[in-house]
């Protein structure tokens, strides 16, 4: 497979998103159709649902990792202010999705150029994510503003925030304070006692006690039911377990992940093919659409496994996944849509999440898997 045509032909599409994407950078919608800036109107930046535009922005430093060229980091400079404004301004209308935010836009670029703007604003993001961490529950709260402990979800924390970790331990390697890598790994042993089933399957969410912080129950929001097992959620738990892993180096976190990306490719071979379907659980009654999005992820995730591990298994399963996302039925190279990937989470849709984690993965894959500016443990 010619992983650099792909990624060159997903940087040609980039191209376009950078002449669509307004200075405010809002959140554009999932579509059916791949293109993402004809469909209704986007989220706004500072709306307290929004977690994706930073999969364009993260885009943007993947392209410039592989080429070098600086119009990559100056289309991102153009953001800086909103970026900013987001955790200076309105913090309180921010979740735990600051990771996915802040990741994939001032850690890269801090880590890129060494401005310190960057550096600052991210640190304020870990400073806002560290806020909502349940001293009772030992987790980190997934929904609402931190001060409303009257909602439903107000003691919920989902599967997801694995993904937003290596924001606190990013800060705590850049700053020396032991209190965000501290917290991280509260709430990834939490995780792992009470998401990961006996069995290696996860729940997406699970709901805690608000007062006395005692667990519940399990639940799910994006699966197809409270005890399915949502494909892209196992994606995220194999991707944030590993980078758990890589800035703690403690082994129950590495173990889990490799338990996991099992159980992934256990699941998705029953159905005879490479790429799963978007629950694992679903009913032999409904439709069994798959899920790019999440193989997206395992791919990139599975890259990241074989160079912890030194196992070449991983490698060979990620190229796998890759090669099968690479075919026109799923990759669509048209230069003029916007969206990269069709059929993610079981709903026919291109997504922005989807379509970065198969740049990454195709970076790694070229790279020789050297290259993860966005996750990675800086030791």
């Amino acid at each position: 497979m010619d992983y650099k045509k792909i990624f060159e032909a997903c940087c040609k599409k980039l191209e376009n998103h950078m002449r669509e994407i307004p200075k405010d950078n809002p959140e554009f919608c999932a579509c059916e159709d791949g293109k993402y800036f004809e469909n209704p109107k986007p989220l706004d930046f500072m709306d307290i649902q929004t977690w994706m535009p930073s999969f364009f922005t993260g885009q943007a430093l993947l392209a410039y990792e592989w080429s070098k060229e600086k119009r990559y980091l100056e289309w991102l400079e153009g953001f800086q202010q909103v970026y900013y404004d987001k955790v200076y301004m309105h913090a309180e209308e921010t979740m735990h999705d600051l990771g996915f935010l802040y990741l994939p836009y001032a850690v890269g670029l801090y880590r890129l150029t060494g401005e310190v703007a960057y550096r600052t604003m991210a640190l304020k993001a870990a400073d806002e994510l560290a806020k909502r961490f349940s001293i009772k529950g030992r987790f980190i709260r997934a929904w609402g503003r931190k001060d409303d402990i009257q909602t439903e979800n107000a003691g919920e924390a989902i599967i997801d925030c694995m993904m937003n970790l290596p924001l606190l331990f990013w800060a705590s390697e850049e700053t020396g304070i032991p209190f965000y890598r501290e917290i991280a790994i509260e709430h990834a042993d939490t995780t792992l006692k009470y998401f990961v089933r006996a069995d290696g399957s996860v729940y997406h969410a699970y709901r805690f006690d608000v007062e006395t912080g005692k667990p519940l129950w399990g639940c799910n929001y994006c699966g197809f039911s409270d005890e399915s097992f949502w494909a892209r959620g196992c994606a995220w738990a194999v991707y944030g377990f590993m980078i758990a892993y890589t800035y703690t180096g403690l082994r129950r976190f590495i173990d889990v992940s490799e338990r996991l990306i099992r159980r992934f490719q256990e699941e998705t071979e029953k159905n005879g093919d490479k790429i799963p379907v978007w629950d694992f659980r679903l009913t032999e009654d409904k439709e069994q659409q798959k899920d790019t999005s999440a193989a997206a992820i395992v791919a990139s995730a599975a890259y990241g496994l074989a160079k912890c591990t030194k196992k070449l298994q991983y490698k060979e399963y990620a190229e796998t996944l890759l090669n099968e996302l690479c075919r026109e039925e799923y990759f669509d190279s048209r230069a003029e849509i916007p969206g990269m990937l069709k059929e993610s989470n079981g709903l026919g849709h291109y997504t922005l999440f989807g379509d970065f984690f198969f740049m990454e993965a195709l970076l790694k894959a070229i790279n020789g898997n050297e290259m993860d500016v966005v996750w990675r443990s800086t030791t």
